[in-house]
């Protein structure tokens, strides 16, 4: 079954993207936070950086994430979901002269990383992330809170349970929450179409973004992944033409894709429907549900799943022509729609 596009604004209506910087242009001042002695910097971006640390009264180890931004909405965000699985535990926030900071729960390494070493996840790895993914966003959805920033580096893991944990709800918005007046985007690699349309952001949307970070871990890249710095019209059109294709359904992922399309007019989907869709993928192929996942051993299993791995996926011949002044995608040039073009990547 292929997946529609929606209608979407005119190109003159459409909110204007904001660049993120890949790294922040004005870095914040890191201050000792009182009762914490700072260790090594762990990541920085656009939204500023993160420092492990250690609380000296308990000796616990944590995260200390600093910003020039007030990050209060995020704390209470977090606070919010803190019984919820798959949320890092929140234990202070604060305002040091002109840097913000929250400490929070240390984990230990995200997915990014975790890729970069092992160039990609078995398919057993790849269906437990899943699950575990949507059930914590499950839970998120039910307190009304929209992600909109889900990519590889924003999940992460913790050596000493078998969560998967989501972070950076930066630009996250609670259920009532109007877009921001200056339009603000993930990360365009994991976008749902919905952002690319400049229409109002659903639940559904995490899913999806979901579903492509997932593509990325499973297959090492995403087909679009050359785009990356602009061509942003060109982007959806691959989104659009890899969801139709015919090999996206060979994917042991595929339910996520096919659960996105059932649920586009949904409020909040029923996110168990896509839990026991997973499980039903896990016992067609024979793989136990015990969460241990590729990166619980040192040793790399030398299994079939680990062979390299091609996807090719086709356009419909003469589907975005025909629906080329429908869409009126906002372009940075003259679109060229390209029929029956096979598109390959390589793990």
């Amino acid at each position: 079954m292929q997946m529609k596009l929606i209608k979407q604004q005119s190109a003159s209506a459409l909110k204007p993207r904001e660049k993120k910087p890949i790294q922040a242009l004005n870095q914040p001042v890191i201050y000792p936070v009182d009762g914490f002695k700072l260790s090594n910097e762990l990541a920085t971006g656009g939204f500023g950086c993160v420092y492990k640390a250690i609380e000296m009264k308990t000796n616990r180890v944590v995260a200390i994430k600093y910003s020039q931004e007030n990050m209060e909405k995020e704390y209470k965000i977090l606070s919010q979901l803190q019984k919820c699985q798959g949320i890092p535990k929140v234990y202070y926030f604060g305002q040091l002269n002109n840097t913000y900071y929250i400490v929070m729960e240390f984990l230990n390494e995200d997915m990014q990383a975790i890729l970069n070493k092992s160039k990609y996840f078995s398919i057993k790895t790849i269906i437990l992330i899943a699950i575990k993914v949507i059930q914590a966003l499950s839970e998120i959805h039910k307190n009304g809170i929209r992600h909109r920033d889900i990519k590889p580096q924003n999940l992460m893991t913790k050596y000493s349970d078998s969560s998967i944990y989501l972070i950076d709800f930066g630009i996250s918005l609670l259920q009532n929450d109007p877009l921001p007046d200056k339009y603000v985007d993930g990360t365009i690699l994991y976008d749902p179409r919905i952002v690319h349309r400049r229409q109002e952001y659903r639940f559904i949307d995490d899913i999806e973004m979901a579903g492509y970070c997932l593509v990325e871990l499973f297959k090492g890249q995403l087909p679009w992944q050359k785009y990356i710095d602009g061509r942003e019209s060109r982007i959806m059109q691959m989104k659009q033409e890899f969801l139709e294709a015919k090999s996206t359904s060979q994917l042991p992922i595929y339910p996520i894709f096919q659960f996105i399309e059932q649920n586009q007019n949904s409020n909040i989907p029923d996110h168990s429907i896509l839990i026991n869709q997973l499980r039903q993928m896990l016992q067609k192929l024979n793989i136990i549900e015990d969460y241990i996942y590729d990166w619980s051993s040192n040793e790399l299993l030398t299994t079939p799943q680990f062979k390299a791995r091609t996807i090719s996926f086709q356009s419909q011949k003469s589907k975005f022509a025909s629906d080329k002044q429908e869409l009126d995608i906002p372009t940075e040039g003259e679109i060229q729609f390209v029929n029956d073009q096979l598109y390959k990547f390589m793990k």
